[in-house]
């Protein structure tokens, strides 16, 4: 709106509580930048501009707060579909049915978030599905619509608790990972003893060796 108004490429910037407009003006053959004034009075519908700014302003800061809150205790399984080669990995992620059913979601996995013995398997192909710690979510704006920004993590030592939870299916079970070294051994407790063919499954999925302590 601010562009048509002035007829001029417009950039918006919201930083540190403020809104601030810059235009881009030809002089001389050269594109000048200049910030633009918003608080004229004489802008007609500026005041509608204002609303819907202060409305997605808050908006996004609910369900920042909300997503802040919720990720303490989120893992999710993600489908990889495309590999930055030395960068990072490309994830199509299911959280839970009620995102699933709402976004579709794209994360990403940072290479240096994938333990280094890790690394060298064959376990990161596209195609292939693997289990990862979300690490932060945070809801941004592209092109007008709202998505999530999700970022994963495969070292955390939080993933083999949950991986373990989600397999066990016990309201009642209590998992804390006492150690994890990425891609070699993990050691966790328990209140509640595990089957043998469970902690085999965890093993398989992290490519590490799981030892499960027991204690009432």
């Amino acid at each position: 709106m601010l562009s048509r108004w002035h007829r001029v490429n417009v950039t918006v910037m919201y930083s540190d509580g403020r809104l601030r407009a810059f235009g881009y003006f030809k002089s001389n053959g050269y594109c000048e930048q200049r910030e633009i004034d918003l608080q004229k009075p004489d802008a007609k519908g500026w005041n509608t501009v204002k609303r819907i700014i202060e409305q997605n302003m808050q908006l996004a800061a609910n369900n920042a707060k909300y997503y802040q809150a919720s990720r303490a205790t989120m893992m999710g399984w993600g489908t990889i579909s495309n590999i930055v080669p030395g960068d990072k990995l490309i994830v199509e992620l299911t959280l839970a049915d009620k995102f699933a059913n709402t976004f579709e979601i794209y994360a990403e996995c940072p290479i240096l978030r994938i333990g280094r013995y890790e690394r060298l398997t064959s376990a990161f192909a596209p195609g292939m599905r693997r289990a990862f710690w979300v690490r932060a979510i945070h809801p941004v704006t592209i092109n007008g619509t709202p998505r999530l920004n999700v970022t994963l993590n495969r070292t955390s030592k939080n993933l083999p608790a949950m991986l373990l939870k989600e397999k066990m299916t016990d309201e009642e079970l209590t998992v804390h990972c006492l150690r994890r070294y990425p891609g070699q051994k993990s050691f966790l407790a328990t209140n509640k003893p595990v089957l043998r063919e469970t902690i085999l499954d965890i093993e398989n999925e992290l490519h590490e060796h799981v030892c499960v302590k027991y204690s009432r």
